[in-house]
């Protein structure tokens, strides 16, 4: 420990008396931290557990059908009635939730109107509250028998509560919905726009109306499906017996349509990955991500190696005096990888600050990057990003596994190479 410590002293005192390189390091070290810290922090936020989608470590996701047949094909979003069959049915304990969202421009007002608000709305049953834990500010989900007997209600977010209202404590008043009346029965903290399985600024029950499976099959309609298992152990053993579901929903099938899901249902990161893709290629989606971050790792580190390189030739004469004394070569690369991880370390505290405030400053675009087609939110809805999102363990702990992995990329090769010179040739060395 006391060794250490002498190594990180002796690597302060380096950056105090060459500060042209250490700056440059530095400076080199955080941009190239900061790309790679951009990308991970968006590919967190779409596959990690962030609110209200807290659970995904342990969710399974279907939202895509197709229907065939030689000669004919569709496919869609998938059906109530499909939904029914083969998720509803499970023996596993799970909790399915069928959503479904209108992509046309929907308005909502007041009774006292004052004016018009562009909002999205998604239609959900009452598992939706208990797949996706929401904060409720005010008042409570509507219950099983609002559902069921298709009371007009809402809940609704709290940005919309105050834009309306002037305040969160509105539970009981009514809300316009493209003119129609729903009686408000709660208010939750907002869901973000990047968390698309659950955004919304209402969210009512769905209807019978929507319900109605459509084409060949009945396979096809408007909802998703969210499945949540009781432990992530479990996702296998449940996507296995849904895998059966669907063979005995096929089987009863006429005229030699067959109802395809492409594999699904999917993990969430696979859901992420998959997109509107019938039958995606997750190892090539990974292997492409892999690449980019080597890329955007190597492409610095042979710069600064480089760097690194040139400084070790000044130092030759001191590692062999060093070695002339005994001292083992594993503890002069030790110690020259020590004083980088110094510099790198810095310069990713650095690259971690400046990637949250490009990430916050550029959200919207970044968040689209990758997509089939960009989208955004209604007009006059931010897209927000809370604290927690960001500042959390696998946050910094990317940040620091890319920051060693960096300073091992830049260093190692210098190190041993300096180390390994004949100690006569390093004494002499100018």
């Amino acid at each position: 420990m006391n060794k250490l410590i002498i190594y990180f002293k002796q690597a302060w005192n380096l950056i105090k008396q060459e500060k042209l390189f250490s700056s440059i390091y530095i400076v080199g070290t955080a941009l190239s931290i900061m790309i790679v810290m951009v990308l991970a922090i968006s590919l967190f936020l779409k596959m990690g557990n962030i609110y209200p989608e807290t659970n995904r470590d342990r969710m399974l996701v279907m939202s895509i059908g197709m229907e065939k047949k030689e000669g004919s094909m569709s496919s869609g979003s998938i059906s109530y009635q499909f939904i029914e069959t083969a998720l509803l049915s499970l023996k596993n304990p799970v909790i399915v939730t069928a959503v479904t969202e209108d992509w046309r421009t929907k308005f909502a007002e007041t009774t006292k109107d004052k004016g018009k608000i562009e909002v999205k709305a998604k239609s959900v049953d009452t598992n939706f509250w208990k797949v996706f834990p929401f904060r409720f500010i005010d008042g409570k989900p509507f219950t099983e028998a609002d559902y069921q007997s298709e009371v007009k209600t809402a809940v609704i977010a709290e940005s919309l509560a105050r834009k309306l209202f002037g305040t969160t404590q509105i539970t009981g008043k009514y809300v316009n919905l493209d003119l129609i009346p729903y009686r408000i029965a709660g208010v939750v903290k907002d869901a973000s726009f990047i968390t698309p399985g659950t955004f919304a600024h209402l969210w009512i029950p769905h209807t019978q109306s929507l319900k109605k499976g459509w084409g060949n099959t009945g396979g096809c309609g408007n909802f998703s499906a969210f499945i949540l298992v009781s432990s992530a152990g479990k996702l296998n053993d449940t996507k296995k017996e849904i895998d059966e579901n669907i063979h005995k929903f096929n089987s009863s099938l006429k005229d030699g349509w067959e109802f395809s899901t492409g594999g699904q249902p999917d993990k969430y990161w696979q859901y992420v990955l998959r997109g509107y893709q019938m039958e995606p290629n997750f190892t090539k989606s990974i292997l492409k991500y892999v690449i980019i971050i080597l890329i955007l790792l190597l492409i610095p580190a042979v710069s600064l190696a480089g760097m690194i390189e040139s400084r070790m030739e000044r130092r030759l004469a001191e590692i062999g005096v060093r070695r002339s004394f005994g001292s083992p070569i594993h503890t002069i690369i030790n110690q020259i990888i020590i004083e980088n991880f110094l510099f790198t370390l810095i310069g990713g505290i650095f690259g971690l600050i400046l990637s949250y405030v490009v990430f916050v400053l550029g959200k919207d675009l970044i968040m689209n990057i990758g997509k089939s087609f960009a989208s955004s939110p209604p007009a006059g809805t931010e897209t927000i990003i809370y604290p927690e999102m960001l500042f959390n363990i696998h946050v910094f702990a990317i940040a620091l596994g890319v920051s060693f992995l960096l300073n091992l990329l830049c260093s190692l090769i210098p190190a041993w190479r300096a180390s390994h010179k004949e100690i006569i040739y390093s004494l002499n060395a100018k």
